[in-house]
Parts: C-alpha cells; structure tokens; sequence
C-alpha cells in the first residue's frame, strides 16, 4: 500500500493501516529516540508515545510533508519536551549506567582486526557521542538528525519547521562546536 492510500485508510480509522506505519516506521523512531535521549527505556515509551500522538491527531496531518517526515517532527518534539523536564528534575546524566553498558557492549572482533583497533573504535564511539551530549540541544538536534539518521536538509527544515538556510547553518555550526569538543581528545582522532 502506497503512502497516500496508508494515509487515507488511517484517517478511515483502518486499524491495518496503522499497525503497517509502526511497522514502517518503530524501528528508525526508536533509534532517533535512543540517539537524543540515551536510555532504552525512555526510548522504547517515547516511541509508543509519539504512535499515540500520530494516532490521536492524524486528522490534523496535512499531508504537506511525508509521514515519516510528521512522525519524526512529533519524535524530535516529544525527546526535547522529556530533556527538559529531566532537567528541570535536576537528572545526573543522560547516560543510564545499564543503557551505556549495553550500547558499547565489546564486539568480538574478527580476524582482520586487532583488539587494540576494536577497543579504540568503541572509545571514539563513546567520546563522539559523549561530545554530541554535551552540544546545545539546537545543535544536538541537527546534528543527530543529519550525520547520525542521513535525513537531507528539506526533510530537517520540516521537521524542525527552520527555515533550509537556517537548516544549513546551524548544522554548520553545530559540526564546528562539535569538532571543538572532539580536539578535546584528540588522542583519540589522531
């Protein structure tokens, strides 16, 4: 079934319709989740959170942009209202301790690489996004959206409802504070 047609069966209240979106699309949401958040649980019910959303108000949906386009809005807006209130609570870390251990859990590396380049690999992982943590939630926003989930800058202008230009420049900006941080450990970059 075809976008327009999905999207004209869930407005019918077609329940199919809707069980074929969270197929379509749970797995990139949750990942866009996981990346701003940094929990697995919080990530898990944020996505249930953004379905419930999507299903309550898909009478409100335009169709002036792609669904996945409109579910990744709702996404982004969900995970930025969940950090605020984290830290308006006053949270230690986005990093649950169980969540970072199972994120960068070692992989046996195979016969092409040594454990010393698999260690290091996983040290620039968790030093990259350690370093995005730490980015103004604007620029953490672009950056996850472009770098890490490959969305172009017309799929993030929807998103974010920016501007294209001003799409382009923050993403600009947001890699040159980010790059800022990564010299902080440069050792590992080198």
């Amino acid at each position: 079934m075809d976008e327009k047609e999905l999207i004209l069966q869930l407005k019918n209240g077609n329940e199919e319709a809707f069980n074929e979106i969270v197929e379509r699309y749970s797995k990139k949401l949750y990942f866009l989740c996981l990346k701003m958040l940094q929990n697995e649980k919080d990530a898990e019910d944020t996505v249930q959170t953004i379905f419930l959303k999507a299903y309550m108000n898909i009478s409100r949906f335009e169709e002036k942009s792609s669904i996945s386009t409109w579910l990744y809005r709702i996404g982004v807006n969900v995970c930025t209202d969940l950090l605020r209130k984290r830290k308006k609570e006053n949270t230690a870390s986005l990093y649950a301790t169980s969540s970072e251990e199972e994120e960068y859990t070692l992989e046996i590396p195979d016969e092409k690489e040594n454990v010393e380049e698999s260690v290091l690999a996983q040290e620039r992982k968790r030093a990259l996004y350690a370093a995005i943590d730490t980015l103004k939630p604007k620029q953490k926003r672009l950056i996850i959206l472009r770098d890490i989930e490959g969305l172009s800058y017309e799929e993030i202008s929807d998103i974010l409802k920016m501007n294209p230009g001003t799409v382009k420049s923050g993403i600009n900006r947001a890699r040159s504070a980010l790059l800022e941080k990564l010299q902080k450990n440069s050792e590992l970059f080198s």
